[in-house]
């Protein structure tokens, strides 16, 4: 594809970790915010967005979206309506990536494709995302126009080695955020965690590193309903507010990790 910014590809992913080192984590926002236009213009691309695969996260705002000017910014709501849920399931493919062209998306049996083609888009892709090994999400990316090639093969590969740069820097930085807000009330969790029973602390872990709570009662035998009553139950003995919280005090004391 044509270079516009007249920049290869190493210099781009160099620029891009550089203002990411060099960024503290509570700027991390406002530095990808700057950042990602460069690469929305190295690859032709008019909006892009990383998301876990995650209703309670998504549901929190847990997402990070970029457009160019004059392209609608990302409105999460104006999607959630019809088998949305589908698209989600998109997630699950073996394929490395998965992209739709503007006469698929005009009639897609999946309702968010249709509302993006109504919005003005005329292509769109979704690379799957991993985190410690783990599915973690995905980046969506769209054109509002049709007047370029597709990418090739090897651009979605370039595309997706930024974003997991991009995913690694953003993780890291929540969870800086997170350990220093909460860094007086760090030593009592780790004597909250002894409150736990070990299947508690099972469903935690597995809930942490994203599954739904039918994935979770699949890989430990249970039922869904036992799943969601562990769930309650941990946030009344941890003495939390939500699901939100819950799953933040499992990341902060490491539970998401796949070891």
């Amino acid at each position: 594809m044509k270079n516009t910014a007249e920049m290869s590809f190493e210099d781009l992913v160099t620029m891009q970790s550089n203002a990411l080192i060099g960024s503290l984590p509570k700027d991390f926002d406002a530095t990808w915010q700057e950042i990602a236009h460069t690469v929305l213009d190295w690859f032709g691309i008019d909006r892009v967005t990383l998301f876990p695969n995650s209703m309670i996260m998504l549901n929190d705002g847990k997402t990070v979206t970029i457009a160019r000017d004059g392209v609608p910014v990302l409105n999460p709501q104006s999607f959630i309506s019809g088998n949305y849920l589908d698209y989600l399931k998109q997630l699950r493919t073996k394929k490395s990536w998965l992209t739709f062209n503007e006469q698929e998306m005009s009639d897609h049996k999946i309702s968010v494709l249709r509302t993006l083609y109504m919005e003005g888009g005329r292509w769109h892709g979704i690379i799957p995302l991993k985190l410690f090994g783990q599915d973690w999400g995905a980046l969506s990316f769209s054109r509002f126009h049709n007047t370029l090639e597709p990418l090739s093969d090897q651009d979605m590969k370039r595309l997706k080695l930024i974003c997991d740069i991009w995913l690694c820097y953003w993780q890291h930085s929540t969870m800086a955020r997170n350990l220093k807000q909460d860094q007086p009330t760090n030593a009592n969790e780790g004597e909250k965690l002894l409150l736990l029973s070990p299947k508690q602390c099972s469903v935690l872990t597995l809930l942490a590193q994203g599954f739904t709570a039918k994935q979770c009662a699949e890989k430990l035998f249970l039922s869904p309903r036992t799943i969601e009553s562990h769930k309650y139950r941990m946030i009344d003995i941890l003495d939390l507010e939500n699901n939100t919280e819950l799953i933040q005090f499992a990341l902060r004391n490491g539970l998401g990790i796949d070891q």
